[in-house]
């Protein structure tokens, strides 16, 4: 982890736009979770935006840092890292791209009962993304697809964070 970390920070000081992240809302394709409660649909949580975003219709990285309260109510540290295209839209600007994410929160098992059991562990995907910029705010959402595989079980769910332009 703390690797990860000395990679990351470097980057902050090179970014050509910095933004403050306030998570966000969550939509899940199934209302109740595997345990039979409902899944928590406010994720509240903050976190930071870095990007190198220079030119519209160009491609972009970005990355993004956030702690946050998961679907299950369990806090969550997320690292996200993407590449996007910017493109102008006219008075909201619009991106697109694909993020990919690590993750450290609580992870359950078939073995599980209920939301008290499970274990922290490290879990990670990939995501569609788009981005609305206006002015100095922005709104991003990403949806993570339904996985049923072997012991994998994830129900899919639209993710949303809103952030503002602390630097440009």
């Amino acid at each position: 982890m703390k690797y990860l970390i000395l990679l990351i920070i470097p980057l902050f000081l090179f970014a050509d736009e910095q933004r403050v992240l306030i998570s966000g809302i969550s939509i899940h394709e199934k209302t109740n979770d595997r345990f039979g409660e409902k899944y928590n649909a406010f994720n509240y949580g903050a976190g930071y935006e870095y990007n190198f975003f220079d030119n519209f219709n160009e491609v972009y990285f970005g990355g993004n840092i956030l702690v946050l309260n998961d679907s299950f109510e369990n806090p969550q540290f997320t690292v996200g890292m993407g590449h996007y295209i910017r493109f102008d839209t006219g008075a909201v600007d619009t991106a697109i791209g694909l993020s990919g994410f690590v993750g450290w929160k609580k992870i359950y098992d078939d073995g599980d009962l209920s939301r008290d059991d499970g274990a922290y562990g490290f879990t990670g995907g990939i995501a569609p993304a788009v981005t609305f910029y206006y002015d100095r705010l922005s709104v991003n959402l990403m949806y993570v697809p339904s996985i049923h595989y072997k012991n994998i079980d994830i129900t899919g769910f639209l993710f949303a964070y809103f952030s503002f332009r602390i630097y440009k």
